[in-house]
């Protein structure tokens, strides 16, 4: 231990040297291989580089704050009010916004920094080094599973980047979706299980989860009866990396291991699980986690900063906050008319711009999820006890908009919190299982694994409410309703937590267009176009993001 400071002084200067962007020329300094060297040769050192791995997923310019930034607004579920998201906002980014071009580069770094761990860990026969690997492996088709389903076609590096490997092609889809699938494989035998590594890292079933997420992927992309011009479908039989005979059948397998084998368990309330303080971080409910803390003078996670309203008491008084990011109207209207118990009589949409359209939920019937997971109707602000009127109460401007409430946290100082990104939680297993299920043998033994999840958003702290009711053959009678109803309830569920982007595209163009068209009706129902919100139109070229400009001027191989 007596060099373990020395050891991350040396591993600070070869982080940097590594994260030298693609664009920038890579010299080939003396000291960065000695600090390899000293990073790698004892398990401590190995640590750190585990840690730095960490550091960049979850930094700024990842999911700290840009992967947000992006595809928030850009999923067709959320509306930004910042500049530099106006294209985003349109469902028309182009290859120079900047929250593009930063999560770009965040992405790469991140990539990078995992290719060093794997390069020089394997075969150091540290004791750490299984685990070490299983986390890399882990992560990297974590990172390549996001760049695939926004980018499609991007390079695939297996090594550090230096000055004589900048410009390289980008790979196939089948190329990049067996390269993941082998990474996770090789991270369910490599990760270590419950009890045998330090809390809040993935165990083994964490991989098992995710390639159930990839398999289900793929399917729902290949069963999709509309997608964009040139779609590339990537079949069981183009991939290598394991004898797949049907992707929906793979995804039960995974599933179902996790939940036989993992020990997840669903938290007792769904409030439990967004509680202001530390005990609503690494629950029974987490599967794969990015733990934040209250240390640093740098922003690493601005997701408070992001979606919390400005004074408003979920946070201290006097912290600064924007509420930049929040659900459009319809997102919240739908979950209101489903299981607020209020009969709106057919509506599609429920009223708004007057006072009597404030919504009134009965603690008794009304889904406990709507009050956990936005701020509705009015706030008073801490800093000077004024009232706040924002949507239903509201229909048009810049408060015209249900917040997320998500994410409390009195101890957020303005620039560091405690609140942990949550990648992947057992609810989203069990929906995902439900789907699976589903899709094989129809709804009726889907019912199952969906009512578990729809049983623990009824209970509370003083009784169960009556919705959301369970599912059965009379509210949910068919494959194809289950098909759209399970989507819904991702999205009840899971509203915040970054699923959205990727929901909404991975049953192909045609889902994604029947929700870009409620959207449009939601527009024009409250009349708000022009009132920060947008019509969108010419969706297909947005299934994809554009590689950055950057991106494209400095890698002579890469053409859009």
């Amino acid at each position: 231990m007596k060099n373990y400071n020395k050891i991350i002084g040396l591993f600070v200067l070869l982080v940097t040297a590594s994260f030298i962007s693609c664009e920038d020329q890579l010299v080939d300094l003396p000291e960065n291989k000695f600090s390899e060297v000293q990073v790698f040769s004892t398990e401590e050192g190995v640590e750190t580089a585990i840690n730095g791995m960490y550091a960049q997923l979850q930094g700024y310019d990842y999911y700290g704050a840009r992967m947000r930034l992006l595809l928030w607004p850009h999923s067709g579920k959320y509306q930004s009010k910042q500049g530099a998201n106006d294209d985003a906002n349109k469902l028309d980014v182009t290859n120079t916004n900047i929250n593009l071009d930063k999560l770009w580069a965040g992405m790469w770094q991140t990539i990078n920094q995992i290719n060093l761990v794997i390069i020089n860990v394997e075969g150091s026969g540290l004791k750490n080094e299984a685990t070490s690997l299983g986390q890399a492996y882990f992560m990297r088709a974590v990172v390549y599973f996001d760049l695939v389903r926004m980018f499609e076609e991007v390079p695939i590096r297996l090594k550090p980047t230096t000055k004589d490997d900048i410009h390289i092609a980008k790979s196939s889809k089948e190329e990049l979706y067996n390269l993941i699938i082998d990474d996770l494989k090789k991270a369910t035998t490599l990760l270590p299980d419950r009890g045998e590594y330090m809390s809040g890292r993935p165990l083994k079933y964490a991989a098992n989860a995710y390639l159930a997420k990839v398999y289900i992927t793929l399917a729902g992309e290949n069963d999709a009866s509309v997608q964009p011009t040139g779609f590339n479908s990537v079949t069981e039989s183009e991939i290598s990396a394991a004898n797949i005979s049907d992707f929906w059948q793979e995804a039960k397998t995974e599933l179902d291991f996790v939940i036989a084998n993992g020990g997840y368990e669903l938290t007792n309330t769904y409030a439990d699980l967004f509680k202001e303080g530390v005990s609503s971080r690494n629950t029974s409910e987490s599967i794969f986690e990015l733990q934040y803390g209250n240390t640093g003078a740098t922003r690493t996670n601005d997701i408070i900063r992001d979606v919390v309203l400005a004074n408003h008491p979920i946070v201290a008084e006097g912290t600064t906050t924007f509420g930049r990011i929040r659900p459009n109207k319809e997102m919240f209207s739908d979950h209101v008319i489903q299981y607020s118990g209020i009969d709106y009589s057919g509506a599609d949409f429920i009223p708004a711009g007057k006072a009597s359209n404030i919504i009134t939920l009965d603690d008794a019937i009304a889904d406990p999820r709507i009050n956990e997971t936005y701020i509705y109707n009015n706030y008073t602000r801490t800093n000077n006890n004024r009232n706040v009127n924002i949507f239903p109460r509201v229909n048009k401007g810049n408060n015209a908009y249900a917040h997320l409430n998500k994410y409390k946290d009195l101890t957020y100082n303005g620039t560091t919190t405690i609140k942990n990104h949550i990648m992947m939680r057992y609810a989203d297993v069990l929906l995902l299982r439900a789907e699976v299920e589903n899709e094989i043998n129809g709804p009726s033994t889907a019912y199952a694994f969906v009512n578990q999840v729809l049983s623990r958003a009824r209970n509370t702290s003083t009784g169960n409410t009556q919705e959301p009711a369970d599912w059965d053959a009379t509210s949910v009678p068919d494959q194809e309703t289950f098909r759209e109803r399970i989507m819904k309830e991702r999205e009840y569920e899971l509203n915040g937590e970054g699923h959205e982007w990727f929901d909404m595209r991975r049953r192909g163009l045609g889902r994604f267009q029947e929700q870009v068209d409620h959207h449009n009706a939601a527009v024009n129902f409250y009349t708000s176009e022009g009132n920060r919100d947008f019509i969108f139109d010419n969706i297909e070229s947005e299934m994809l993001l554009p590689i950055p400009l950057s991106e494209l001027s400095g890698n002579n191989l890469i053409n859009e």
